[in-house]
């Protein structure tokens, strides 16, 4: 398997005659965390759908531990989990048959002490036996972090995790996404929150109409997206 996690070489993708990505070179090694920054419409979340295999690239390549996402798309869903702004619930199920449903769709054994464990990661205990149909935005959305613990991915997306969120869901999303990156797992975050997630992620990447305008260390970020006096 390849060193590296992510690689992608003249990425282009292209809607129409416009492009929202042009020239993007990337190389993500495993176990390393990137932060994607840059303004709406910058492209991060288009950046995020093709690395996923989700949206095929009009340009160059893409590799996802050294497989093509597109056309090795079973291997890699294997291989990754994205998390985005939907949270593709069954709203008729409760929280704990989600992870129930979850964990036989993986082929994974858990017990249901394990479940409630999960639940409790991002404090949806107390709503355990409720229908998701329910649940606010903030709430789907950490019950939806979940799916990446059951399915213990090599290669997380994460598309603005903290946005809905409340300030404690904020913070218990930042640990659980610190937790991810200590463990080693290769975390890729799109977010617009850059002082929180530049203290969680080691490197960052600025876009600016679809090209990268900076990369550099993560705790650098901040400086790079003040606005010039």
């Amino acid at each position: 398997m390849s060193s590296s996690a992510i690689r992608c070489e003249s990425l282009g993708r292209r809607f129409g005659r416009r492009w929202v990505l042009a020239h993007v070179d990337l190389e993500v090694a495993r176990g390393d965390s990137l932060l994607l920054a840059g303004s709406n419409g910058s492209g991060k979340t288009t950046l995020l759908r093709v690395l996923a295999g989700l949206s095929r690239p009009s340009a160059g390549t893409v590799r996802i531990l050294g497989r093509d996402p597109h056309s090795e798309r079973l291997a890699c869903r294997r291989l990754l989990s994205m998390v985005s702004h939907r949270s593709y619930l069954y709203d008729g199920l409760t929280a704990f048959e989600t992870l129930r449903v979850w964990a036989r769709l993986g082929g994974v054994a858990y017990a249901d002490g394990e479940l409630e464990n999960l639940l409790d990661e991002v404090a949806l205990t107390p709503h355990r036996d409720l229908p998701v149909g329910g649940f606010s935005s903030g709430m789907r959305k950490r019950l939806t972090l979940l799916r990446t613990r059951i399915e213990k991915p090599d290669v997380i997306f994460l598309d603005e995790p903290l946005a809905a969120l409340d300030s404690g869901g904020k913070k218990l999303v930042e640990r659980w996404i610190a937790r991810e990156v200590e463990h080693g797992t290769t975390v890729v975050v799109a977010s617009h929150a850059i002082p929180r997630m530049s203290r969680i992620c080691r490197r960052a990447l600025l876009l600016e109409e679809g090209q990268i305008a900076w990369e550099g260390s993560a705790a650098d970020l901040p400086s790079q997206m003040e606005e010039p006096a």
